[in-house]
Order: structure tokens, then C-alpha cells, then sequence
């Protein structure tokens, strides 16, 4: 049994609705990191521009497919609010963000 008593088959089925909407959604924010130019889907997340995203959710509580949703509406309503960042891009604006709140400036190696 699958996801709280589903069977195998619906699991997948939700499985491949996911994954159609999630590259729907990265091929409208153009397909490849803004920064670094990746373009491997599989690494690429969509990001807030201005930050908010944990609150988002907290407030909302959507997840997954809703929360995909979401941002395709977002999306298709130009508003803006989203960018394509590979995974280790997305990760260094989060550590420089977070950091610049606490006054830390970058390690040098």
C-alpha cells in the first residue's frame, strides 16, 4: 500500500502528475538557473526573489502538487515572485542571505 492507503498505481499516478506539473513550471521560469546558468531539472528549485519562502508555507501549509499549483498560477500571472536556481545556487543565496542578517561575511578558503 502506498501514501496513507493508496494503492500502488494512484501513488504513481500522483507521482507523474507531480513531475508533468514540476517541469511545467521550471519551463516557464526558463529552464536553467538565473545564476549560473545549470539546466538539469533534477537540481533545479524554484526560488522566492525576495525571500518568504518557509513563512509561505508555514502560512499556507500547501505542499507538493498545491504548492506547485501555486506557483504556476503565479507564474501565468507574471507577478514575478519566483526564479529557477540549481541546487548549490539556491544554497549559497540562503547561507549569504542568512548570513548578511547576522553580520558574518564569507569564509575565505
Amino acid at each position: 500500500m502506498g501514501y496513507k492507503g493508496a494503492s500502488d498505481k494512484t501513488c504513481r499516478a500522483c507521482r507523474d502528475g507531480y513531475l508533468r506539473l514540476r517541469i511545467r513550471v521550471i519551463n516557464l521560469l526558463g529552464g536553467r538557473c538565473v545564476r549560473c546558468g545549470f539546466s538539469d531539472w533534477r537540481a533545479l528549485q524554484v526560488d522566492h526573489i525576495h525571500g518568504g519562502g518557509n513563512k509561505q508555507l508555514k502560512e499556507t501549509g500547501r505542499y507538493g502538487y498545491q504548492r506547485l499549483m501555486d506557483i504556476l498560477v503565479s507564474v501565468a500571472s507574471e507577478f514575478g515572485e519566483y526564479q529557477l536556481l540549481c541546487a548549490n545556487c539556491n544554497q549559497i543565496k540562503r547561507w549569504d542571505s542568512d548570513n548578511e542578517r547576522i553580520g558574518v561575511s564569507h569564509v575565505s578558503h
